[in-house]
Parts: structure tokens; C-alpha cells; sequence
């Protein structure tokens, strides 16, 4: 072994002297000022370098902060926050060697053990020492140049506490706290006193030095700064961003001038974020259909490969209501209010009335309008034929069976295409119920409410029959023997294995039947990553055990129809236009069932080749080819296989876009809306540092001590969580803290581990007590007994 010896941190170069050195030479070589200091290689309880009080001298010979730079450390794989010594305000040589070999010591304790084991499976390791002049700190603290909860990469966090940083990073101290934008603007800030730790002009400076040093490193970065006496700002450590998840705006579309989106109707037929693959396949033909239904009507719509109608960001589907007013200008019959109206169920005046055809040119297309409304029926029919045209690909081979997938693609174009068409009359009847209620006024929810009871009056609507077909299943449970014990009150994996049985009678067939139906059904169901309920049907199991208690309860449920007559005498243009919306609706019903058909076709034959890329080590389940756009797949079975971790990491970032919530309508790139925290006194509320769920029982621990009383499932709840903890990181369910902050040690580790971590409760030890079952929601920042947390509002907004 060679003997240890002390490298300057300008000299170090490219050297391996673990990632605490390496990144303080990083910034020392591009222009950041860094405290001066040296890193001590091969460090051992044995033998330190002989040259260590000339390298001390050099540097002031003062005040030092001895810190660990273990290899592994600070690494893109492992933070290991905390688990290493940090001694400060170190002076004269015989205290800094008793330094020193407390660093080295710290390799063997029992937390970074625990730590390495968990997170790098590997339990060897070289200690470095880094040596350097102390910062007579007047504010320090930590910057993430990325949201390190929501992953976005236009925010930055700043959190500063008077003083050293120590109390930061151990959890001790609640710091000052401010999120950025991407050119350095506040969105929120939380000051725990009268006066900020740090000034605006301070503020500006960090967010000017963290953006330049992420830029220069192409990678978010984790930094420590301090403020000295004499307001110079000195640069402690850069390290990237650890357990990081995909950029939830990776994917995001880039707004055109004047651009007008609205969520309404897509994000009611497509709630929440979709995976990219939805994106690549679903968005794109929901997008082509409107193209080809555009051009087919007379509209002079541009052949374009990406989308013209349909948007994303931060994971979710939106409309742009600009660019499909351009129908209103080419067409007779149709106009920008109809559209708005069809869509957000009112005019919407920040979308421009586009510049009109000549007349002749808006009759001769609205008469093809016309003919396309009057042939629902017969576009119908061919969506019919294109479904059962239909077959999976056989190719043995992934990449073949890829280009399978790839050449019928189109048919999925084709089936969104035939759906728009039917569907068209639909659309554009309901703007004429609603014109004719309201009496040419604006359209109360009154009025639309009525106009949605009389299309409900449709009969023969496939759709409908998913709720009365369910009602004749229960109908056949009601009256069997053995479907309370059987079904009712068994778990819903005998409740199925019951229905299936010949033992179920009746029940079974009509269950069989209606999966036959409509097994193709499910919720999201356009999302290609939902199976339908022919491959999962729990979804109707648990619906139909819950229909059957109630039943038994409270009997069957009748329906309330209106009477078509009174309909009729309330307003008696309706006598006209009534049926035909009635037809138009069974039209778009049928339609939108043959369209899920035939999305369920190539959800399946992309979940199949999953399984093969899963199969053949290229990804690391079925289930992460959801989280490629159709072209990245291609990408992968041609051999680009860096793609299959880019596919698990946008799987970590769903969870965070999926409870998103924005205007109905906004101009250009939107921005989540933040939802109001709980008011409600038994739930308390904090900074959510990890995101997740979880349900368990509390254990509430003030010291390490008690901490042995742990047992595998609580929730951890104490008033901070340093570094000793971490041992039982891999026990416990969720941790929860009176204090803390993003970047302290419990909640970096939390964040690495994958649990639910909210800190900065104040209360929760003396609110909760052992026992106690409760919810804690890292998306909410929330910590709440189990029957408070029933009634808490929508997820938060953690983006803000």
C-alpha cells in the first residue's frame, strides 16, 4: 500500500481522492472561490503523511474544516450525507491529526455500514481527508440547482440559516427557505424570522454562481456555500444530485406564439399525466385524426409529422384552442364560439376569431361538413372493420416483432380518424341544445346540466351498458346462496375465482359475457400503459362487490329518466333536434368503444414486446418499455440501451406529475395550480422532502436510544433524524420530523431510500403518540391520523 500523502485541491487534477475533493477542485478550476486546502490520500489509523504540518502551514495554519471524501462519496450513485465525520473550527496540529483520524475511524461505524450496504452493495471503501480554512460564516447553506422533491429543472432551492451550516445539514435548525425559477425570480419563500438569513442581492448571487456552475457541469448540482464576516461568498462542495428522477417537463412542448391550451374534454377523457408512450401513440392520434378530419372537411391544415392540436407539459394532455378555430374560418355552420363552446361549455375570448375563407369557399366546405356529419353511421362501420382486422404480431425476435408494431401503427391514426368523424355530429349539436336552453344567452351550469339530462336520455347507448350490465351481474348475485360468503365477503382474488367457477351459476356467464362486452374497457383507458379489464378485472370485482352491499342494503337503484314530452313542452324547438343528438351520441359511443378496441390491441402487442425486452435483460421489466415514446423503442432494439434507464428514471417522475392540477385555459406554457393545505387540526403540516404515501402505525422516538423499539412498517416520527439513524432507514415505512428541511441528512437519505419523508412539523411528537395508525403523504406534506386524512383536499402542488 502506498504510504498517504496530501494533495493540494488545485493540483489535484483528475485524481480519484473521492467525490467531496474531486468536486471542490471541479469548482476551484472553473473560476469558483473555493477556501484553500488540501485532501489528505490513503489515510489510515496508522499512518498519516509526513508532510501534513508544512501543508497545514501553507494554508494559514488556523482554523480548519476537516471533512471525509471517501471514495463513493458524493457520487451520482450515493450521496452518503452525514455518514462520514465532520469536525470544525479544528486548530493546531495535534488536534487536526485527532481529526483526521476520526474521519478515517468514521469508515467502520455502523451507520455508513448499514448506508454502504443499502445503497452501493459493496463494502469496501478508501477514506480521503479533506483539510480547509474554516469560513468565518456569517450565513451558509445549501443550493439544489433542481427541485430535488418535484425533479424540476427550471427551480432552484435555497436554504440559509445564520452561522455555520452544520445545523442545516444535521436537521437541528429550520433554515430560511426560497424556490427560483429559471431566471432567478421567487415563487415562494418560507423566512423563519423577522429578517432573512441572507439579502436579495445575496439571494441573486447564489442563484447566478449555482446556474452557471449546473450549466458547466451539464448535470444538477447539490452545493454548500457560506457568507463570510466580510460578505464574500466562498464555495463548499458541488456533488450531483443523487436518486434523481427523469425532468417531469423532459418531454414538454414548446408553446407558439399566441398559444391558447385548455384541458377540457382531453384531460376529462385522459385525466392525470401520461406515460410517454401514451404520448408517442395516443396524443399522436388523437392529433393525425384531427389533422385528416380537418383536411377532409375542406380545411387547409398543413401536412406535419409533429402535432398541430395537442400539447403536453409536465405530463399531461391539453388542447390549443387557437389552432382549432382555424375550422371556424374555412367552413359555413361552424364558428369559434361553437368551438369553445363544444369544448370548455363557454366562449373564450383570448382565442382570436381567425381571418374567414371567402363565402364561396366556407359553403362548398360546409357542405362537406354536412355529409361528414350525415355518414356517422358508416364511418362507424368501417371502425368496426378495421378492429377485427386486427392480429398481433408473431415475430420470435424483439426487434422484428418492433417493426411489426411499427408498420400497423397507422391503424391507430386510421381508428382515431373514423372516431372523430362519427363523433363530429355530437359535437356539434351540443352547442345547439345549449343555445336553444339558454335562449341565445350564455350558457349557465343550469343549462348544461339540462342539456347533459337530456343526452343521457339516449337509449341503446353502448356505453351505458357498463353500468347496467354490472346491475345484472349483481341482479344474478343477489339471488345466488353462496355469494355473500363466496364473493361478497371474500378477498377479491376468491371473489374472482368464484365468478369464474362453475359453482357462480348465472352470475359467472353474465360476468364472462360481459367482459366479452366490454373487457376492453377500463379507466384511463387510452392510456396504453392501463390494462383493460379482460387482462385485470379487478377494477370490476371490487365495483361489483361494493354494488352488492349496497344492494343488500338499500336494494336496487332505478334510474330517473326525464320524459322526452316534457322535455318537448319546455322547449319546443328540441322536438327537431332531440332524436338526431340522441343518434349522435350512439354514433360517438359506439365509436369511442371500437377506438379503445383497437388501442387495446397495441397496448397488448407493446406490453408482449415488454416482456421480451424484459426477457432478454434489455429492460428491467415489462412494464418500463410504457416509459419510451414509440421511437425511443425503436432506438432500443437497435442497441441504443442507455435508453432502458432514461425509461426507469421517467418512471420515478410519474408520481409526481400525475396529481398536477392547472387552469381550464391559459395563454402559452401553463403552471400548476397550488392547492390550499389542510386547515383541519388533527392533520398537520409541514415541508414534504420525499414524495410517496403510506398508511402505518406511528412509532414516536425522541432519542436514538428508543429508536431500538423500532419495528419494520412504522412511521418514524422524532424531533430530527441525523446521521445515527440511518440504520434503521431500511426498516421503517416514513419518516416524519418537528424540524428539518430539504437538504438535511434524514431527508437526503429518505429521498435515496424511496420513503415518504415530510419534515418542519413542529408538533407531531407530542400531536401523535406509538400506536397511533396514520397517513403520511409526501406529496401533501402532510401527517394526519388515519380518519382526519379521509377528508383531506386534492394532492398539493409541491411544484410551487
Amino acid at each position: 500500500m502506498s504510504p498517504p500523502v496530501c494533495i493540494p485541491l488545485d493540483a489535484i487534477g483528475n485524481l480519484e481522492v473521492g467525490g467531496k475533493a474531486e468536486g471542490l477542485a471541479w469548482l476551484s478550476r472553473n473560476g469558483f472561490d473555493v477556501p484553500p486546502g488540501f485532501v489528505i490520500v490513503g489515510a489510515t489509523t496508522d499512518a498519516l503523511p509526513e508532510d501534513l504540518a508544512t501543508h497545514y502551514d501553507r494554508i494559514g495554519g488556523g482554523k480548519v474544516a476537516v471533512r471525509s471524501s471517501a471514495t463513493g462519496e458524493d457520487s451520482e450513485v450515493a450521496s452518503f450525507a452525514g455518514q462520514y465525520e465532520t469536525i470544525l473550527d479544528v486548530e493546531g496540529l495535534d488536534a487536526l491529526e485527532e481529526a483526521v483520524m476520526r474521519c478515517v475511524r468514521s469508515t467502520d461505524s455502523a451507520r455508513a455500514a448499514s448506508y454502504r450496504s443499502a445503497q452501493l452493495d459493496d463494502a469496501s471503501v478508501v477514506m480521503n481527508v479533506v483539510v480547509q480554512v474554516m469560513v468565518d460564516a456569517r450565513a451558509a447553506g445549501v443550493i439544489f440547482t433542481v427541485d430535488p422533491v418535484s425533479a424540476r429543472r427550471d427551480r432552484m432551492v435555497i436554504d440559509a440559516v445564520r452561522g455555520l451550516g452544520e445545523a442545516l445539514v444535521s436537521g437541528e435548525a429550520t433554515p430560511d427557505h426560497w424556490l427560483l425559477d429559471r431566471s432567478g425570480a421567487v415563487v415562494h419563500e418560507d423566512i423563519q424570522g423577522n429578517l432573512a438569513s441572507i439579502s436579495e442581492a445575496e439571494l441573486s448571487t447564489l442563484h447566478e454562481g449555482a446556474a452557471r456552475a449546473a450549466r458547466t457541469h451539464g448535470s444538477p448540482l447539490d452545493m454548500e456555500w457560506a457568507i463570510g464576516g466580510d460578505g464574500r461568498l466562498h464555495w463548499l462542495q458541488a456533488r450531483p444530485v443523487t436518486n434523481l428522477p427523469s425532468d417531469p417537463n423532459e418531454l414538454d412542448t414548446v408553446p407558439p406564439k399566441n398559444a391558447v391550451y385548455t384541458w377540457a374534454n382531453i384531460g376529462e377523457m385522459m385525466p392525470g399525466a401520461v406515460t410517454p408512450l401514451t404520448y408517442s401513440v395516443t396524443a399522436r392520434g388523437i392529433d393525425i385524426g384531427m389533422q385528416r378530419m380537418y383536411r377532409h372537411i375542406g380545411s387547409e391544415v398543413p401536412e406535419t409529422e409533429g402535432l398541430r392540436y395537442v400539447a403536453m407539459f409536465f405530463g399531461h394532455l391539453f388542447l390549443d384552442l387557437r389552432t382549432l378555430a382555424e375550422l371556424s374560418a374555412d367552413v359555413a355552420g361552424s364558428t369559434k364560439k361553437q368551438m369553445c363552446l363544444a369544448l370548455c361549455g363557454r366562449d373564450v375570448e383570448e382565442v382570436e376569431e381567425p381571418e374567414p375563407a371567402s363565402r364561396w369557399r366556407r359553403g362548398s366546405n360546409g357542405v362537406r361538413y354536412f355529409r361528414m356529419l350525415t355518414a356517422a353511421k358508416r364511418h362507424g362501420r368501417s371502425l368496426d372493420a378495421l378492429k377485427e382486422s386486427l392480429t398481433l404480431p408473431t415475430a420470435s425476435g424483439f426487434a422484428d416483432y418492433y417493426r411489426s408494431i411499427d408498420e400497423t401503427l397507422p391503424a391507430v391514426w386510421r381508428a382515431y380518424e373514423l372516431h372523430l368523424m362519427s363523433s363530429a355530429a355530437a359535437g356539434a349539436l351540443s352547442p345547439i341544445l345549449l343555445g336553444i336552453v339558454a335562449k341565445g344567452g350564455e350558457p349557465t351550469s343550469e343549462h348544461h346540466a339540462e342539456v347533459a339530462e337530456m343526452l343521457s336520455g339516449a337509449s341503446n347507448v353502448e356505453s351505458a351498458d357498463i353500468a347496467e350490465g354490472a346491475e345484472r351481474i349483481i341482479d344474478r348475485l343477489v339471488s345466488h346462496p353462496e355469494a355473500q360468503s363466496a364473493f361478497e365477503s371474500a378477498s377479491p382474488e376468491d371473489a374472482l375465482r368464484f365468478i369464474r367457477s362453475p359453482e357462480s351459476g348465472e352470475a359467472g356467464r353474465e360476468f364472462a359475457a360481459y367482459l366479452k362486452r366490454h373487457g376492453h374497457r377500463a379507466v384511463r383507458e387510452l392510456e396504453m400503459r392501463q390494462r383493460g379489464w379482460a387482462d385485470d378485472p379487478s377494477p370490476v370485482i371490487a365495483s361489483l362487490q361494493s354494488g352488492l352491499r349496497a344492494r343488500r342494503h338499500s336494494g336496487p337503484r332505478t334510474r330517473q329518466v326525464r320524459d322526452p314530452s316534457e322535455i318537448r313542452r319546455a322547449h319546443p324547438m328540441l322536438s327537431r333536434w332531440l332524436p338526431l343528438a340522441h343518434g349522435a351520441v350512439r354514433c360517438r359511443e359506439h365509436t369511442k368503444s371500437g377506438l379503445v378496441a383497437v388501442t387495446t390491441h397495441f397496448k397488448r402487442a407493446y406490453r408482449a414486446l415488454g416482456s421480451m425486452l424484459a426477457t432478454a435483460g434489455v429492460l428491467p421489466d415489462e412494464d418500463a418499455v410504457f416509459f419510451l415514446t414509440h421511437e425511443e423503442i425503436g432506438r432500443l432494439v437497435e442497441g441504443e440501451t442507455a435508453l432502458a434507464d432514461l425509461a426507469a428514471s421517467r418512471r420515478r417522475t410519474t408520481p409526481h406529475q400525475m396529481p398536477l392540477r392547472f387552469e381550464e385555459v391559459f395563454l402559452g406554457r401553463p403552471e400548476p395550480i397550488a392547492q390550499a393545505r389542510s386547515s383541519d387540526d388533527a392533520a398537520l403540516v409541514g415541508r414534504p422532502v420525499s414524495r410517496g404515501k403510506v398508511t402505518g402505525r406511528a412509532r414516536v422516538v425522541r432519542t436514538l436510544a428508543e429508536a431500538a423499539a423500532l419495528e419494520a412498517g412504522e412511521i418514524l416520527i422524532a424531533p430530527i433524524t441525523d446521521v445515527g439513524w440511518t440504520p434503521y432507514f431500511s426498516l421503517i415505512a416514513g419518516l416524519a420530523t418537528d424540524v428539518g428541511s430539504a437538504v438535511s441528512h434524514g431527508a437526503v437519505v429518505a429521498r435515496e431510500y424511496g420513503l415518504p419523508a415530510v419534515v418542519n412539523l413542529r408538533i407531531a411528537t407530542t400531536q401523535f403518540k406509538t400506536g397511533d395508525l396514520v397517513v403520511l403523504d409526501g406529496d401533501r406534506g402532510t401527517l394526519a391520523s388515519q380518519t382526519s386524512a379521509d377528508s383531506l383536499p386534492g394532492a398539493l402542488d409541491i411544484s410551487k
